[in-house]
């Protein structure tokens, strides 16, 4: 069956005030309020942002989503779960700090941000599916405990899957540390002895200290390496090399088996949003990039396959190229909807819905 998308052009580098107005027109017109009941506790994950980004979505569209879940009489809060990597968001106490200079504190938001992985990424729950790479999967343990979720995702392109988006934005980002270990564990990078500087970056971020200088060249112990993508992220040089024909296919499937277990968890009741704005080469892990497209809308609907497929529609027919053209053209980011579909999650198929100005 065909599921409707909603859709909202919105003018590019639009003032934020102005766009926040036209989330609570999307917000009604979508039917997102009609999904969750009054005194359901309802978690809203998005990404705040790591230190240096400026490019993720701007606290006052969430604010407009979280007014309506307030108006409508749940108990909503924010939440997000530790990273792998060295930086900002690796702890609850230090992602705590961030989201606040980032303007996601309470005195701003006016509901609580609570680390669904706990202090240290390592409160979680097993939930049980019929997966290609997966039996059972960890996620983040507060997720089976509300009674609904919303995703406010920033559509951008990705490193390792092509773009990041919805199935990104739960499959690893409501994962567990565990969680998130199992998917990276597909990745195996290795150092061009040829393009590598000795600069020395991907060893001070390293966050498993598994990189060390050897002849004169970084050299990755593959026996402790995790495959987070860290030395690729921050290397100047092109030096950090990936098969992504193989490892991307398969960390795309085992994103999508995450989000099989976040969505199982909550019993379906997800709604999305998807942020076709500042839309970027890689995600807000990393500091500003160049933008690869103008500003184009906000997609929101119920299945996350369709809102992901028009997201991607989308992008195409402004810029008359797929992402993945002017992002990372050896990646094919269709294989997470794809896997997705297969999962039950979804169908790439949908009705679109053009909603005039608020």
């Amino acid at each position: 069956m065909r599921k409707k998308v909603h859709f909202l052009q919105v003018k590019h580098k639009e003032d934020p005030s102005s766009l926040a107005k036209k989330i609570k027109y999307l917000y009604d017109k979508s039917g997102a309020g009609d999904l969750f009941s009054k005194g359901d506790f309802i978690g809203v994950k998005t990404h705040f942002g790591e230190k240096g980004n400026t490019t993720f979505i701007h606290p006052l569209y969430v604010k407009a989503v979280l007014n309506k879940l307030v108006q409508a009489g749940t108990k909503p809060f924010l939440t997000e779960t530790s990273t792998l990597y060295r930086g900002k968001r690796s702890n609850a106490i230090d992602h705590f700090a961030l989201a606040n200079e980032h303007g996601f504190g309470f005195d701003k938001m006016n509901v609580p941000l609570i680390m669904a992985d706990g202090l240290f990424g390592d409160s979680e729950i097993g939930i049980t599916i019929n997966g290609k790479h997966f039996k059972t999967v960890n996620i983040a343990a507060e997720i089976a405990k509300v009674q609904g979720l919303v995703i406010i995702s920033h559509y951008t392109g990705h490193m390792a899957s092509g773009f990041g988006s919805a199935i990104k934005n739960i499959g690893m980002g409501l994962a567990s540390r565990r969680g998130k270990l199992k998917q990276h564990s597909v990745m195996s990078p290795e150092i061009s002895s040829d393009r590598c500087t000795a600069c020395g970056l991907c060893i001070e971020w390293c966050p498993k200290d598994t990189i060390s200088m050897v002849d004169g060249c970084a050299f990755i112990h593959k026996e402790n390496c995790i495959g987070c993508g860290e030395c690729l992220a921050v290397c100047k040089f092109g030096a950090v090399l990936y098969d992504w024909k193989r490892e991307s296919d398969a960390l795309q499937e085992m994103m999508a088996e995450h989000s099989a277990g976040v969505i199982k968890a909550v019993k379906g009741k997800i709604f999305y949003f998807n942020f076709l704005i500042n839309i970027t080469r890689n995600c807000d892990c990393g500091k500003d990039g160049k933008a690869v497209s103008p500003d184009i809308g906000i997609l929101a609907g119920r299945n996350i396959v369709a809102v992901e497929k028009a997201s991607y529609d989308i992008f195409r027919e402004v810029n008359g190229k797929n992402i993945q053209d002017v992002t990372y053209p050896d990646i094919n980011p269709l294989v997470q909807l794809k896997h997705a579909e297969e999962l039950g999650l979804g169908s790439p198929d949908y009705d679109l819905v053009e909603l005039q100005q608020a």
